[in-house]
């Protein structure tokens, strides 16, 4: 007891614990605004239609994907990484990191535009794809615009911004839902996004007008940089690996679909959302792990020590909602019903395979701040497809009645090789440097 107690007060006195705060206390409150917001709107519209409304959100979810083109952890470790007095670099990742936000959204809108008539077989669903394009800029604006800031380590920020944003969606989303239907749903994400675009613009632009005062009165001499070329030769891995893991989920809904049945489909989307609450917290500190690791790239022991603590505070906040739900899986599956029989063994089996979820999380960040993109990418293709390799020929065997749970076991058995993969590298490349 008193080695947790004194691994709790250490974490509390470390500048990556206040960090780490913010980005809890801010990403907690803006996605619990908008679960709420997403109950009402579904109340509002009814299933059939609130059913398309999560079409639309998919489709942006896929876009956003191609958008952002990887450049959230790419200016995030770069501004990170950046000396203190590398002003004139700082300058030009802010400037170039947003101008190719802006050409990619901008493409990926125009192409929404044209193809939006053969994404949906609904006719009257056309207009509202197309209206969503401005919503595909904005987004990916954010994106970057929250790498920049998180690379700055101003989560303070971020968390306030996330805060209003979230209070807005929910007053926004409720009112215009109640009062347009379907497109005020629509109305109202657009405004929200846009309203968080333009309070991390002014963050954004704070930042940036500081260091072009510091960049005026340092002695650093302006020198040319091509940080566009940097750029996205850094993010490209980056941007295909988020490919990869849309893709491999996307064919993993329709194997199990045509393989499996709409029921065992349901299972896996069931415990893929406790999936996600498990990772929660570490999903909501990657930029913040990515940030300290890469401002400590030139310290080793420093850098070692940044690792370790990031390791220890997402294990505790892991393990702790993991055995949690472990124990409590028979009440979650009696809540579920009797049509989600067969939930129980699915949910342990995912409970498990977030443990190495986290552990990969953290690896995946350490080899992201050392500029090992590629590898990244490489291990994502080994994990997503590598387990469709593997659980396909079972499905089609097993799939009617274990389809779930044989593919969140091949889900857990390459974050396990993923994990493994990455752990030995890191020991044979990093560990003694």
């Amino acid at each position: 007891m008193s080695f947790i107690s004194k691994l709790i007060a250490k974490i509390r006195q470390s500048a990556i614990a206040k960090d780490s705060s913010w980005a809890i206390i801010g990403s907690a409150i803006g996605k619990g605004a908008s679960m709420l917001t997403g109950v009402i709107i579904a109340r509002l519209l009814g299933a059939e239609i609130y059913g398309e409304y999560g079409m639309v959100k998919s489709t942006l979810a896929y876009v956003a994907v191609f958008s952002t083109f990887g450049l959230g952890y790419t200016t995030t470790k770069h501004i990170a990484q950046c000396r203190k007095n590398d002003f004139q670099q700082i300058r030009s990742i802010i400037r170039d990191s947003l101008t190719i936000t802006l050409i990619t959204s901008g493409l990926m809108a125009v192409l929404l535009l044209l193809f939006a008539q053969y994404i949906t077989s609904e006719p009257h669903l056309v207009p509202t794809l197309r209206y969503t394009a401005l919503i595909v800029i904005f987004n990916a604006i954010n994106t970057t615009q929250l790498g920049l800031l998180s690379g700055f380590k101003d989560f303070r920020t971020i968390a306030i911004n996330n805060t209003v944003t979230g209070i807005a969606t929910l007053l926004l989303g409720t009112s215009l839902t109640y009062y347009i239907g379907l497109d005020g749903a629509v109305m109202a994400l657009f405004i929200a996004t846009a309203l968080q675009c333009l309070l991390n613009h002014i963050a954004v632009r704070g930042h940036a007008m500081r260091i072009k005062k510091l960049a005026e009165t340092s002695e650093e001499k302006p020198q040319k940089t091509n940080s566009i070329r940097e750029l996205l030769r850094f993010s490209l891995p980056i941007a295909l690996q988020e490919c990869v893991y849309a893709s491999a989920n996307w064919i993993k809904m329709l194997i199990l679909i045509h393989l499996a049945g709409y029921d065992e489909l349901g299972l896996y989307t069931a415990s893929n959302q406790w999936f996600v609450m498990i990772l929660f917290i570490p999903g909501v500190l990657r930029n913040v792990i990515l940030s300290h690791l890469s401002s400590s790239i030139d310290d080793t022991a420093k850098h070692k020590n940044t690792f370790s603590t990031m390791l220890k505070i997402n294990a505790i906040a892991t393990l702790i909602p993991a055995i949690g739900i472990a124990l409590l899986s028979p009440l979650i599956d009696l809540f579920y019903g009797d049509s989600f029989h067969g939930l129980v063994p699915v949910l342990l089996i995912m409970v498990v395979t977030s443990v190495f979820g986290c552990i990969a999380n953290i690896y995946t960040q350490e080899f992201i701040s050392r500029g090992r993109t590629w590898t990244i990418f490489w291990g994502y293709v080994l994990r997503e497809y590598g387990s469709l390799i593997i659980v396909t020929p079972f499905i089609m065997q097993y799939g009617q009645q274990f389809g779930a749970a044989l593919m969140y076991s091949a889900v857990l058995i390459m974050h396990i090789v993923y994990c493994s993969v990455l752990h030995y590298k890191y020991n044979k490349e990093f560990k003694r440097v």
